[in-house]
């Protein structure tokens, strides 16, 4: 049981989204328990703690991407194979086209990745569940704007408004199309009445006004919006509707307890249920309407409920929620479980080094048309097959720092990647990691590319860099860097023999895996173990995680992997579907 929850941490950890998600679940379970533990004190005390949660869902994101990462490392306790052995599977070729062209066969390397996918149908559903609220919006501005003012109801609404606590001007408003009263605007309130209210007698008309006055003095317009929008963020989940229902309930329940502190309950009960068949015989009013017909029994039982607790939320009670809301989102937002580095070694220099080499320690070259045009088309050989490969991979990242200061010797701020250039030995390089860090008075730029030279000889690399920009006086870098001290260590040595007549498959062309920008800001490093299957074609067709690694690591390494090309594995000369061990390993130096 320990060792699948530690599992299912790491996994959440491991993807920025699915930790987000991870985390609002745990604060959806802790507002919805927390209002049900308090289901018998005040309807205000509940909607606080609901409105909190929404709060911690807004706020989580943001929070989540931005704050320093703070990692708690795990022991992965997970059997973790350590050799695999090479075996054949059924697997497409390649075929050659009515030009000699080459036709690959579709896989998922050529489709939209699963993030892709999943990212466009958030999208696609936020945008459905908005529409409502868009629309929503559109009819109250176009409500309140063909209202008309009434005089009489103002005058009524004043008294009503200072004995509420309520100390700016309410607009109480009248319209012909609008079946039950209703609230609306944050800035400029206003109170929208059906046309008849003129002809409401005085208590019901009261009750009314005392109801939507709550509701202004409570800003219920605006959370209520807010909540809403919240909850089309977090469509697909849920507990997010279920806590928004409640919200929605337990509004209307605070502001029928002001109701009840100056009417009588029996009578309110009754004007309820009257407007509520106004309501389910009219259009449906679109933001806080009075009564609401599918709560109305739960509100009438609740206003006939004289053991109930009833009154305002106190001043304690909310600032209380609101500390609560904002440790939660401070403390758990950038928590990340993570499992235990394999090795960490980190120096001033952030340098991420790299090696390339094919399974018997060649360098990798990117290979011409003919060379993938050559693959045998011969289907797998169905003889068992035993062979042990290992492929080293590591991502090749170098980092620089650079202060800049005008002629007066003022930092320099507001530069982009396009003010930079950057040579090695030379060379132009293309700058693919671009910030700007400011502590202080000490301010930097920070400068990252892949270098082109990917021979790591042990000799200096010298680096400049130059500004485009009249105001960059004067640039402080470091000159360089040593690659003796950049090697990365190799992966241990496979174990096992060949099998006869069999050749491992071979690496002929690779796209260099990155660091994840979280990994990297947190200095992050270690190897991930990844077990890939090539067909017989020379194309990945899955790629699994043997030994994970987190912060989104896993997730580039995998990304990486799935657009290499290998010359495929042979049994007695034709190509063969097999799998290999891949260590990809993410180095500090």
């Amino acid at each position: 049981m320990k060792t699948l929850l530690t599992a299912y941490m790491l996994a959440a950890s491991s993807s920025p989204a699915a930790s987000i998600l991870a985390k609002a679940t745990v604060a959806l379970t802790l507002g919805l328990a927390a209002a049900w533990l308090a289901r018998n004190s005040r309807a205000a005390i509940r909607h606080t703690l609901l409105a909190a949660v929404f709060l911690v869902l807004l706020l989580l994101p943001a929070v989540s991407i931005w704050a320093p990462p703070f990692r708690i490392a795990v022991r992965d306790t997970a059997p973790r194979q350590t050799a695999v052995a090479l075996q054949p599977t059924a697997a497409p070729v390649l075929a050659a086209g009515p030009s000699g062209s080459i036709s690959t066969p579709a896989g998922p390397r050529n489709g939209a990745s699963t993030a892709t996918l999943l990212f466009a149908g958030w999208l696609m559903g936020t945008a459905i569940f908005l529409l409502p609220l868009a629309t929503g919006l559109w009819q109250v501005r176009c409500v309140r704007r063909s209202a008309l003012p009434w005089r009489q109801g103002q005058l009524d609404a004043q008294q009503l408004a200072v004995d509420s606590g309520i100390h700016r001007r309410v607009e109480i408003l009248l319209h012909e199309s609008l079946p039950g009263p209703m609230t609306c605007g944050v800035v400029h309130p206003a109170i929208v009445l059906p046309y008849d209210a003129e002809l409401w007698s005085p208590a019901d008309l009261r009750r009314a006004l005392v109801h939507e006055l709550e509701h202004v003095r409570r800003r219920d317009w605006m959370t209520q919006c807010l909540a809403r929008t919240v909850s089309a963020l977090y469509w697909f989940h849920p507990l997010v509707w279920m806590a928004w229902r409640q919200l929605a309930l337990d509004a209307e329940r605070s502001c029928d307890d002001a109701v009840l502190g100056r009417s009588d309950a029996i009578a309110y009960a009754d004007q309820l249920v009257a407007l509520a068949r106004r309501l389910s015989a009219a259009a449906k009013s679109p933001v806080l309407a009075m009564a609401n017909h599918a709560d109305l029994a739960k509100r009438v039982h609740s206003l006939l409920d004289n053991g109930r607790s009833r009154g305002r939320a106190g001043r304690l009670a909310v600032a209380l929620t609101v500390s609560f809301a904002a440790g939660f989102v401070a403390i758990l937002s950038p928590l990340a479980i993570v499992a235990a580095p394999q090795s960490a070694a980190a120096a001033n220099t952030p340098v991420f080094a790299a090696t390339i080499t094919d399974s018997i320690d060649r360098p990798v070259e990117r290979p011409g048309a003919s060379e993938v045009q050559a693959t045998p088309r011969r289907a797998a050989s169905a003889a068992p097959q035993t062979a042990i490969v290992n492929i080293s991979v590591n991502t090749a990242l170098v980092i620089t720092t650079v202060a800049v200061t005008d002629a007066n010797g003022r930092p320099v701020e507001g530069l982009t990647a396009n003010d930079f250039e950057v040579t090695e030995d030379g060379n132009l390089q293309t700058i693919s990691v671009f910030e700007f860090q400011k502590a202080d008075a000490l301010s930097y730029y920070i400068l990252g590319y892949y270098p082109r030279n990917e021979q790591w000889d042990g000799g200096f690399r010298k680096v400049a860099i130059a500004g485009k920009q009249t105001s960059m006086a004067k640039l402080d870098y470091r000159p360089g860097y040593n690659t003796n001290n950049a090697m990365p260590p190799q992966p241990p040595p496979a174990s096992g023999s060949p099998t006869p007549g069999m050749t491992p498959p071979v690496l002929v062309y690779k796209k260099e895996p990155s660091y994840s920008e979280v990994a990297r800001h947190a200095k992050y490093q270690g190897t991930v173990l990844l077990l890939v299957d090539v067909t017989s074609s020379g194309y990945v067709a899955d790629v699994k995680v043997l030994r994970h690694l987190g912060l989104g690591l896993d997730e580039q390494a995998i990304e990486s992997v799935k657009q290499w090309q290998f010359r495929p594995a042979t049994k007695d000369g034709q190509p063969v579907a097999a799998q290999v061990e891949v260590y990809a390993s993410f180095r500090l130096l």
